[in-house]
């Protein structure tokens, strides 16, 4: 279960944040979330999976891919969407929620 005051930490990057299920794993859905690659800003959506995904601790899926930033970027399906995503290791699970999707954004800069 995420906690309530986790999510609201959100709302300063983003939207509006809320936690949906898929599989009995908890993500946060982050509705147009600011994501700067290369110096350029991009409004997008974004999934943070703030439990272990596909072999990874955590994970950040984007409605678009930044295939220029390398990683080996892959396609999931998740909450009936496609949402992309790209080889990122080493964000813990026991961060808070803006910190962990601070991490991961970091990636993309």
């Amino acid at each position: 279960m995420i906690a309530a005051e986790q999510i609201a930490s959100l709302s300063t990057v983003c939207e509006r944040a809320q936690v949906m299920s898929e599989a009995g794993v908890d993500m946060v859905v982050l509705d147009k979330l600011t994501v700067r690659v290369g110096g350029q800003a991009h409004k997008l959506d974004a999934v943070l999976c703030p439990s272990t995904h596909s072999g990874y601790t955590t994970r950040l899926f984007l409605s678009q891919s930044f295939p220029q930033k390398g990683g080996n970027w892959t396609v999931h399906q998740l909450l009936g969407r496609q949402w992309h995503t790209w080889s990122w290791q080493g964000v813990p699970a026991d961060l808070p929620l803006l910190q962990m999707l601070m991490c991961h954004l970091d990636a993309l800069r």
